[in-house]
């Protein structure tokens, strides 16, 4: 069993060495802690609890077209590609 978590350790660093994974990671923590993303995040969420769909999904649109958000999404979608690739080779 030590075998296997150390293998599991191994591919968890070399995970986290793909270039794909370090911007990701980097940019999650930038999208995290920006207090404007925050805000907008939390005013989508009253829109939505008020039932104001209208202005939820133009505060969404705008939100969506945020660089850092766009830029996030498509780092988040490259690393879940590969982390599938690596599921389905272990499968």
């Amino acid at each position: 069993m030590d075998k296997v978590i150390v293998k599991a350790k191994e591919l968890k660093e070399e995970i986290n060495s793909l270039p794909e994974v370090k911007e990701y990671l980097r940019l999650k923590e930038i999208y995290e802690k920006d207090d404007e993303l925050r805000k907008m995040r939390l005013d989508i969420a009253t829109l939505k609890s008020k039932g104001k769909e209208e202005e939820r999904n133009n505060l969404l649109k705008i939100y969506n077209s945020h660089p850092l958000v766009a830029n996030y999404l498509s780092a988040k979608e490259e690393v879940e590609e590969i982390l599938l690739a690596i599921k389905n080779i272990l499968d």
